[in-house]
């Protein structure tokens, strides 16, 4: 299958800055946590694979292509705006801040960046591998195996970032009931044993409905090159 050459390394460039642009606009009035961050996505720590990595491995996948990470988050970030809007004008309680949200979305799949010394997905150098099973990129077996929401906590730590329940929430339960290890947190019967916050949904359904989008997109750029 083809890989989407979507940016050229100048558009690589502004992708970056637009995910920066938006960190600054989101979190003005959080200063200390906006400075970590921003140290975080510099260009010595993970900015540059921030603005390479892909969203997935498989090109039938979503955003699997040279810079659809950001892509994803930001169609991530949108959605669920957009959703916690919807949600709140059809009844449904809004128990958590739009910086929470924001803090979220963007930073559900921040275990792809890797572990600062590696990427967490590689080129995949297999052509059998590439041709017959679409998979363009592989993750890197050199870092320690962990669940990419686990390694997103792990390294937002290593940057002494904090972060409320509700956004480890969000970002633990962004994969919903696609994770095992996250179904009791969905179906529970205990007493008490709910989730108390909204936001794990939200995100859960704007990823899901990210990941969706983009594999039409990817579909559609499909049978604009003649596959």
């Amino acid at each position: 299958m083809k890989m989407m050459n979507k940016y050229t390394e100048e558009g690589l460039a502004e992708n970056y800055d637009r995910f920066i642009a938006l960190l600054k606009k989101v979190f003005a009035n959080s200063p200390d946590r906006l400075e970590k961050l921003l140290h975080m996505y510099s260009e010595d720590e993970l900015g540059q694979e921030l603005a390479v990595a892909p969203a997935s491995g498989r090109a039938n996948y979503h955003s699997a292509y040279i810079g659809g990470y950001i892509d994803h988050v930001m169609n991530v970030c949108k959605n669920a705006y957009n959703l916690k809007a919807q949600f709140e004008a059809g009844g449904g309680l809004i128990n958590f801040t739009d910086e929470e949200l924001f803090f979220a979305a963007l930073h559900h799949d921040l275990g792809k960046l890797g572990d600062g010394k590696g990427a967490y997905y590689i080129d995949e150098e297999s052509d059998w591998h590439r041709e017959k099973r679409g998979q363009l990129f592989k993750m890197n077996p050199k870092l320690h195996f962990m669940d990419v929401t686990h390694r997103a906590l792990w390294l937002l730590n290593q940057y002494d970032i904090k972060y409320t329940e509700h956004e480890m929430l969000g970002i633990l339960l962004a994969d919903g009931l696609y994770n095992e290890a996250t179904k009791p947190y969905f179906i529970n019967y205990q007493d008490g044993g709910f989730l108390k916050t909204e936001l794990p949904y939200i995100i859960h359904w704007a990823d899901h409905m990210s990941c969706r989008i983009e594999v039409s997109q990817y579909k559609k750029w499909l049978a604009e090159h003649g596959e």
